[in-house]
């Protein structure tokens, strides 16, 4: 007699529960098609993000982004340069900041001015930390410097580091780290060593802390106006030949004339989908290095 009771009890409780979760998922659908779709810009030029301010979570006022330190093989945003102390910024200091220890902050709707980044640490935390002067910047390349900040702030980066299996081979040390203020202006080239133009900004994605596109700039005597170009970092080499560093982009002279520009001072909305046809053209029409220096 229990058994089938026990079998009878199992069925019921099993088509009540099916018939629970066909009813959540039902409201969860009707509420999701209740709710309104967001579309928020998450890649910003540098420009953008450099001169932004820094507050803590108290939202005292803890300076401003000086400059950006970017690995341009990985495209990591690596440290924030954050202008610190002094009076209406002058005696400030520049410290070191690990990228992703801050917040992005859109701020309040329609006041591009009250964008902001929230850093985490404490004021004690940030006067504790090796600064310098913005006259006398620290090699960014130097893996020892970098190691100090990030043990400062408890950060564990993981270096992409390429391994040899000839042992005995010699070590060639080659920059990939930059400020972004200094790699505007880099040269671009094709493979053929052809002068394509030159990096006019970094376009970056705040949420990942991440480079997504090089704006590259090209004169009339390539695309008939003052256009910007945005392509993919991955489309890039970056390459350090006879005393100059410059990238060198994969795809053809053809396929950037093609390629979905805009005026230099009228950038699109990068929350825009027209964004997204940026990367299916350029997957479409060039093909990905297999390796990058």
């Amino acid at each position: 007699m229990r058994k089938p009771f026990l079998v009878a009890f199992l069925a019921f409780a099993f088509v009540a529960a099916v018939g629970l979760f066909k009813t959540a998922a039902a409201d969860d659908k009707d509420n999701k098609e209740n709710q309104a779709h967001v579309s928020v810009a998450h890649v910003f030029r540098s420009s953008e993000i450099i001169g932004l301010p820094v507050r803590n979570k108290e939202g005292e006022n803890l300076g401003k982004i000086d400059d950006l330190v970017v690995d341009m093989k990985s495209g990591e945003v690596r440290y924030a340069a954050l202008a610190y102390g002094g009076v209406a910024g002058i005696g400030s200091k520049l410290f070191a900041v690990p990228f992703e220890k801050m917040t992005f902050v859109l701020g309040e709707p329609n006041k591009a001015n009250s964008r902001h980044f929230m850093f985490e640490e404490s004021k004690d935390k940030l006067e504790n930390s090796q600064g310098f002067d913005s006259s006398h910047w620290p090699n960014v390349a130097d893996p020892q410097w970098g190691a100090s900040i990030d043990k400062h702030y408890n950060v564990e980066r993981k270096e992409h580091l390429k391994t040899d299996n000839n042992a005995t081979a010699p070590k060639v040390a080659y920059e990939t780290v930059f400020r972004a203020s200094k790699i505007k202006g880099m040269d671009v080239r094709n493979e053929k060593d052809e002068n394509l133009g030159s990096v006019d900004e970094l376009a970056i994605d705040v949420t990942k802390g991440h480079v997504k596109y090089v704006a590259l700039s090209f004169g009339s005597w390539f695309t008939g106006g003052n256009k910007l170009f945005a392509v993919p970092l991955s489309h890039f080499t970056l390459k350090h030949a006879n005393d100059k560093t410059f990238l060198v982009t994969h795809v053809s002279q053809d396929a950037l004339r093609n390629a979905p520009g805009f005026d230099k001072n009228r950038w699109p909305a990068t929350a825009d989908p027209h964004w997204a046809t940026i990367d299916t053209y350029y997957d479409r029409t060039a093909q990905r290095p297999a390796t990058r220096q």
